[in-house]
């Protein structure tokens, strides 16, 4: 189609030369005309004489011409008199958008917005089960299609109201799990917020389509210029600036007002500032399509309850008690508490992750699971202690208290990472940041006190071993520490050079898949079964016991 517009430019050309009377503008290979109906007239009459030695045949028939009542008799005669039956029109659908009477936009707009109603009430039938699609359908496809209209339309506000009405009162309940009534002003403002600044990007489409609208008219300024001032060259540079800075300055005045919005909801309760700060944060894994193949699908119950802790409702049908300790159950304790080995699965899980994707970006023989961490110069001491001690009558006071060798393991190990020939090992830390003891820390400060702690305890010993360390600290919202945000850039830079693809791509792709791995295990802590008691069975030592086995229907 690209190919086909750029051969009808010297067709174009040649009818703007012609035909000065009249405003042409085309669109690959839709041509248009704006002006009085003779001129017009005689713009069709040259596309149907010259237009098949460029291979465009156009068809009257199909062609309409939209004018006042009044003015139609006249241009009936423009256009008889070039003997072209085309169709007379008070309004009519141009390129998605419309041209037309205020009467006839209002029919059409009515119309698209019953559409888009009914196709919003799908969606809110669908997030009962799948509520990651019908967010992922939502905010990627479905609201677009209006801010198209909004963007090419003028003063299309108030017919959005409909759909608004049923944003607020089907679609988010279903979508969070809330009644209608605690969507408020406030927080239907909060989820209009992009996901970087603590929202989920539900737009108000009654609130965007100014900005929209005005944003679409500056990003094609010099266009217009082009088309109507016949002074004006268009040039495709000029243009690609024009629309690089339009789109600029609506998103910084879009985030501008987002942060405002922020800043004064958070001035007179702290708690909810830092949680909103911790949001804006977190939230990679909203942002995804749900794709089984590149493992960023979740359960309606693993998107539900992530949600509902971005926000700070509690998880639906979460136990009364946990099973494991007896204790009372709450978001805190949930995400904390060790018995029933919950905690570990998630570690293993989120290291599993990992290193499924340096498998894949180097090779699956050069990673190692669970590397030893220990100094071989302490081991060497040791060993020469104890046979000091064997051979000596009177052992020193080294001999008899030999330094201690660490066999602790890291979680990871990865040959070639940082650089050639060298091994990295990597030890993984989820915490919780908003744990009763960190609540007067920033998440940051917590992430980098536990980075500080791993490294004091480790990095020392691998580097006796010639070995780098990483450690990989990680928040339950999935927000990465310092340290962990370097190796996912690291590791993007691997992907991007084996499978030929940009580095941005590469590092969204990486965030995403660690960030899910994080925020997939908190559902299973918050439901999870902590009760790990295995079934008595009777222990056989030997045959001479076989006598006082009884089966279980004895018991």
């Amino acid at each position: 189609m690209s190919l086909y517009g750029v051969a009808l430019m010297p067709l174009a050309s040649k009818m703007r030369e012609a035909i000065p009377d009249a405003l042409q503008p085309w669109y690959c290979d839709d041509a248009g005309a704006a002006g009085e109906a003779l001129p017009n007239a005689r713009c069709l009459d040259f596309l149907v004489k010259f237009g098949p030695a460029y291979g465009y045949y156009p068809e009257p028939r199909k062609s309409y011409f939209i004018c006042k009542a009044e003015d139609e008799p006249a241009a009936r005669r423009a256009f008889e008199s070039y003997d072209l039956e085309i169709n007379y029109s008070r309004g009519q659908r141009y390129l998605g958008g419309f041209i037309g009477s205020a009467q006839k936009k209002e029919e059409w707009l009515g119309d698209l917005v019953g559409k888009w109603v009914s196709a919003v009430k799908t969606l809110s039938v669908v997030a009962e089960r799948y509520p990651q699609t019908a967010y992922a359908g939502f905010t990627f496809c479905l609201q677009n299609e209006w801010q198209y209209v909004q963007r090419v339309v003028a003063d299309t506000g108030p017919f959005f109201e409909p759909l608004e009405r049923e944003i607020r009162l089907n679609f988010l309940p279903a979508l969070l799990g809330i009644p209608p009534a605690e969507i408020d002003g406030g927080y239907r403002q909060l989820l209009t917020h992009s996901v970087k600044l603590g929202g989920l990007a539900i737009h108000n489409p009654v609130d965007t389509t100014h900005g929209v609208h005005s944003a679409s008219l500056a990003a094609t300024r010099h266009l217009t210029v082009s088309l109507v001032c016949r002074d004006t060259r268009f040039d495709l540079g000029t243009h690609r600036t024009c629309a690089a800075e339009a789109g600029q300055a609506a998103r910084r005045s879009r985030l501008t007002d987002e942060q405002l919005f922020l800043d004064a909801r958070g001035r007179d309760n702290p708690s909810v500032a830092r949680r909103d700060k911790r949001n804006c944060a977190a939230g990679a894994w909203l942002s995804v399509f749900p794709n089984r193949l590149n493992g960023t699908g979740l359960s309606a119950d693993e998107w539900r309850d992530n949600v509902r802790l971005r926000y700070n409702h509690s998880p639906l049908e979460m136990p009364a008690a946990c099973d494991g300790c007896g204790a009372k159950m709450s978001v805190e304790h949930a995400l904390s508490c060790k018995t029933g080995g919950l905690v570990h699965i998630r570690h293993d899980d989120v290291a599993d992750e990992w290193r499924h994707l340096c498998g894949t970006a180097l090779s699956p023989c050069r990673v190692e699971r669970e590397p030893r961490i220990f100094s071989s110069v302490s081991r060497r001491v040791q060993t020469a202690a104890c046979s000091s001690a064997h051979d000596s009558s009177t052992p020193t006071a080294d001999a008899l208290h030999p330094p201690a060798v660490t066999e602790e393991r890291g979680d990871a190990s990865c040959h070639g990472f940082w650089a050639r020939g060298r091994t990295t090992i990597f030890d993984m830390r989820i915490t919780d940041t908003d744990a009763r003891s960190y609540r007067k820390k920033e998440f940051a400060k917590v992430l980098e006190q536990h980075e500080k702690e791993k490294k004091d305890k480790y990095l020392q010993n691998c580097l006796e071993m010639r070995k780098d360390f990483t450690p990989m600290i990680y928040s339950v919202d999935g927000i990465a520490g310092r340290e962990a945000r370097n190796a996912e850039k690291r590791l993007a830079t691997h992907l991007a050079s084996k499978w030929k693809r940009e580095y941005s791509q590469m590092v969204y792709y990486v965030r995403v898949r660690m960030a899910i791995a994080v925020v997939r295990a908190n559902s299973l802590l918050i439901r999870g079964s902590r009760d790990r008691q295995r079934p008595r069975r009777p222990l056989i030592p030997d045959g001479a016991a076989l006598g006082d086995w009884r089966t279980w229907s004895d018991r």
